[in-house]
């Protein structure tokens, strides 16, 4: 308020040639804060997408094997929970039934560039081989989703919870990939490595027609 106060004393004891100079120079400091706010907002925005997936840079994948296999029908255990204020009934707890989509256990062993850096298996998906963003942050239209994932642990499978792990991990994931697909790479949010080729998928199954 002072400020103000201030402000508008200057300008009364300023002839108009200068009160019309320092109207100027605030207009522009206003608009130039402003893009500088923008600006920054997006830098931060920007860095921040290709940061989340950044521990996967330069990642090694090893793919022992991929599969095609039959739909799941249960929802996926990374779906959202009932009781969860995002939970969307009908979608969550429904099962992956897509008919546009075809299914795959890919076993493979991914191997960080860094084995310090931590890392989540259950946020990979896979997108086509040759994709290229023309923007760094540009996401993919055909995202295949990972419905469930498996670690080999001490000689046999588990479940692979929602966690941070390090270093190398043999995973076997269950992957929903759009049809058309035979070669695809893993992605890591906006950070992709690896390449797999993927057999013929299984025929699809007619659905029975709704009795009336």
């Amino acid at each position: 308020m002072r400020f103000l106060l201030n402000l508008l004393d200057l300008l009364v004891s300023l002839p108009w040639w200068g009160s019309l100079a320092v109207i100027v120079g605030l207009i522009a400091f206003v608009l130039y804060a402003r893009w500088w706010f923008r600006n920054r907002i997006e830098t931060i925005i920007h860095e921040g997408v290709l940061e989340a997936g950044s521990a996967l840079k330069d990642a090694q994948a090893t793919v022992h094997s991929a599969t095609a296999v039959p739909a799941p029908n249960t929802s996926s255990p990374y779906d959202i929970k009932e009781g969860d204020e995002e939970f969307c009934e009908g979608v969550d707890d429904q099962p992956w039934d897509d008919e546009e989509a075809n299914y795959y256990s890919i076993d493979v062993t991914i191997t960080p560039a860094e084995a310090a850096v931590g890392w989540d298996p259950t946020a990979l998906a896979m997108v086509p081989a040759d994709f290229a963003p023309n923007d760094p942050t540009d996401l993919c239209e055909q995202l295949c989703g990972l419905h469930s994932a498996e670690r080999f642990v001490n000689g046999r499978w588990e479940p692979m919870p929602e966690t941070e792990v390090r270093g190398a991990l043999r995973l076997r994931l269950l992957m929903g990939i759009p049809d058309g697909l035979r070669t695809v790479k893993f992605a890591n949010f906006v950070t992709y490595f690896g390449h797999v080729d993927l057999p013929a998928p299984l025929p699809k199954l007619r659905k029975a027609p709704a009795r009336g």
